[in-house]
Formats: structure tokens, C-alpha cells, sequence
């Protein structure tokens, strides 16, 4: 992780000294190309639970927001929304989102695992409700921040126009529209990280 987060800060710095002048659309364009793939690389096997190592992946976002001209004086939530770029904590509950889509709508069925499977019962928020297994190591643990315990609460918690969205595009769509005002997407101290 460390890794990944200096060759990220490594590479913002390279971008800030290659302009002399940084405007918003500009940045957004450059970070969201070059830097942000490092702090989301292989974000849906991993993801980080420790409040420290949440902090550690956003203060990359925060101290390159900060490089923008004109900008530096204001917080990082009003940053964010003016260059409309969301919390690195908000695209990994999206990103998550979007691969229990795939798993239940995209991907052949045979290839689904055991884990991601739908609850017998009917729900009246949606139809794709999945059984919600209980972490041995409990809720703090380490089983309970991998992919299929930290993404059902929240997928069975989506209205039922998102996740019955008829194509990929779609369901990002509906998804983005449901969570607009979601407080995690402009604040990554927020309680409801999605």
C-alpha cells in the first residue's frame, strides 16, 4: 500500500511541476489519468477498513487538490465538489457496486460464487437481495471488510430501480443518481462510507 501511495504523491508532484499554472479542468483530467489508478488498483480484492489507512489512501486526493491555482485556501469537501471530483472512499463503494451488478447480471451464472447468492425470500425493496453471512472474526475483523461481507448490506440497501437497471451503463446511471447525496461522496470522514 505504501508503495502505491508514494509512486501516487510521486507522480502528483510531477504534474504540479510540469504546469505552471493548474486549472480545474485540467487537474481533473491529469489525476483522474495518472493518478488515481494507482490508489485504486485492484480496489474490489482489497479495500482498506482502518480508519488510518483510509486516511492515508485520501490524503493523496487532499494534498493534490491543494496544487490546484486558486484553490489551496478553501476545505477539501469544497474542492471536491467544485472540480466534481468524489472521495476515493466513495468510488471504492461504487466500484464495489458495480461488480455485484456484474457478478448477478453480467457474468454467467456458473461462475457466480457461493458467497453472492439471492435470499429465498422475497424483500419489498428489491428482488436481488443476497443472504447476508455473518463474519467468524466478527464485525471488526478482517473477513468482514472482504469483497462479500462488505458489499451485501449495502446492495441489498439500493432501491430497486438501480439494481434492477437492464444494462451496465444504466445501473452506474441509476447508482450515481441514487447516491448523489450520499455524505461520504465529498467527505471521506463520514459514517456512511456508501
Amino acid at each position: 500500500m505504501l508503495n502505491k501511495i508514494n509512486k501516487a504523491n510521486a507522480i502528483a508532484g510531477l504534474i504540479r511541476r510540469s504546469f505552471s499554472f493548474l486549472d480545474g479542468k485540467l487537474f481533473k483530467k491529469l489525476f483522474t489519468t495518472f493518478v488515481r489508478p494507482h490508489l485504486e488498483y485492484a480496489q474490489s480484492v482489497w479495500a482498506p477498513h482502518l480508519q488510518k489507512h483510509i486516511n492515508m489512501l485520501e490524503n493523496v486526493q487532499i494534498r493534490a487538490t491543494k496544487m490546484v491555482d486558486g484553490m489551496g485556501a478553501l476545505t477539501y469537501q469544497e474542492r471536491l465538489k467544485i472540480l466534481d471530483l468524489p472521495t476515493l472512499m466513495y468510488r471504492r463503494a461504487r466500484g464495489d457496486m458495480i461488480e455485484v451488478y456484474k457478478h448477478l447480471h453480467v457474468y454467467d451464472k456458473d461462475t457466480t460464487p457461493g458467497r453472492l447468492h439471492l435470499t429465498n425470500r422475497g424483500n419489498r425493496r428489491h428482488g436481488y437481495q443476497l443472504v447476508q453471512y455473518k463474519p467468524k472474526d466478527g464485525v471488526r475483523g478482517i473477513q468482514a471488510n472482504s469483497f462479500y461481507f462488505r458489499t451485501t448490506k449495502v446492495w441489498n440497501e439500493l432501491p430497486r430501480e438501480v439494481v434492477d437497471a437492464k444494462t451496465l451503463n444504466s445501473f452506474k446511471n441509476q447508482l450515481d443518481n441514487a447516491w448523489k447525496d450520499l455524505p461520504s461522496k465529498y467527505d471521506h470522514t463520514s459514517e456512511s462510507g456508501s
